[in-house]
């Protein structure tokens, strides 16, 4: 009898050893996400600017790009974006670049929970004049 409730014992600390796995995959992942998803709202923010830069001037679609990086909370100011007619090519193109700084599990584990994810997105488009 008392080999059997060891037996349990041991298995429920296995699961709760489990659980504690998938808790912080689970946390890192979604951290990860956040991140991401941030890098690609940016991008297509860009994309978009770039695609209706015949009809905006530069200091409008400035003006929106940092705007929807402040609604993202990117530390992005309109001196971070980079935009560049060509008229010879019909292109334009916005460039930026950001660092976050992520800190999971709160801490906890000092330098060692902390990571630096570096941005640089680049938007290129052809624009044609009318």
């Amino acid at each position: 009898m008392r080999l059997m409730s060891n037996e349990n014992g041991v298995s429920s600390v296995k699961v709760m050893i489990w659980l504690v796995i998938l808790g912080a995959g689970l946390h890192v992942g979604l951290k990860y996400l956040s991140i991401q998803l941030d890098y690609q709202r940016m991008k297509d923010t860009m994309n978009s600017k770039a695609t209706v830069a015949q009809v905006l001037k530069d200091e409008e679609i400035r003006i929106d790009l940092v705007a929807k990086a402040k609604e993202l909370g990117l530390p992005l100011k309109g001196e971070n974006f980079i935009i560049v007619r060509d008229e010879d090519k019909h292109t334009m193109t916005i460039k930026t670049a950001w660092e976050v700084e992520v800190h999971y599990f709160g801490g906890l584990c000092g330098d060692l929970c902390v990571q630096n994810y570096f941005f640089r997105p680049v938007a290129q488009e052809d624009i044609v004049k009318k």
